[in-house]
């Protein structure tokens, strides 16, 4: 082969090369908070994290490889993932209730992820019958919720007294358990993943009525690049197209 045909040859693949490399997208990282003591959203199992939340971050990374979540196992307060969201340490927040306060650091993304039921546990031995919130106010308990939950702000706004004093929701059943508080106000699927879990089923009693049903979101940061958002939004709108955010939510409510 002579020097002008190898030339040209060196200088065609030359030119292809980058080609096949400019199509590679650049990998966003986007950091996310485990909210604490609230299984099957968050958990760890077999060393990793495990439960709804870490299944929905999975699946939008199977749909939109440049984006990684991280921070998966750093499990913390709902007020501690709410200030990180201000400030932009977290860019993520899977599955919270939508509050004023969430709106003004937050964005919501797309639909509801899914929907929650709200109710009561009581000690074993309470006999209490509570279909509705008029029942709550005529009977003026104490209310235990876990720190921070979008529903305390709900309850004291009724006029009812709420001890949200913390964030371990055992040692808020135990509470109850012991007489401190009368009602431990939940999601129903966390309250009876825990109770069983725990093995409190006959020290703690899960009242029927179903008191409120409430829209959870995946939230972004204000603070997060606009565009990070448009592609999480893209995928989550396929997750649910396909059901494949459904799938998700029943396999764990399904264990409880």
């Amino acid at each position: 082969m002579n020097k002008p045909v190898m030339l040209l040859l060196a200088v065609l693949g030359a030119g292809m090369a980058p080609a096949a490399g400019a199509a590679a997208e650049p990998v966003t990282a986007l950091r996310v908070m485990a909210q604490e003591s609230l299984p099957p959203k968050w958990m760890t199992r077999h060393g990793r994290a495990s439960g709804i939340c870490p299944d929905i971050l999975a699946a939008i990374e199977r749909l939109a490889p440049q984006l990684r979540f991280s921070g998966q196992d750093d499990y913390r307060s709902v007020p501690v993932i709410e200030r990180s969201l201000e400030s932009g340490e977290v860019d993520c927040a899977c599955a919270l209730m939508d509050t004023a306060k969430r709106r003004r650091i937050a964005n919501p993304v797309g639909k509801p992820l899914y929907m929650i039921r709200h109710k009561l546990a009581a000690a074993a031995g309470d006999k209490a019958e509570v279909n509705n919130f008029d029942d709550l106010l005529k009977l003026k308990p104490i209310i235990t919720t876990s720190r921070g939950a979008g529903y305390s702000v709900q309850l004291r706004a009724l006029g009812l007294e709420v001890d949200d004093s913390t964030g371990d929701n055992l040692v808020n059943l135990k509470k109850i358990v012991a007489g401190h508080g009368r009602f431990f106000y939940m999601n129903e699927v966390t309250l009876s993943w825990i109770v069983r879990q725990q093995g409190l089923r006959d020290q703690v009693r899960i009242l029927p009525a179903v008191l409120k049903e409430e829209p959870i979101y995946f939230w972004i940061s204000k603070q997060t690049d606009p565009a990070a958002r448009r592609q999480v939004e893209l995928a989550l709108g396929k997750l649910q197209a396909s059901g494949e955010l459904a799938r998700i939510y029943e396999h764990w409510v399904k264990q409880r």
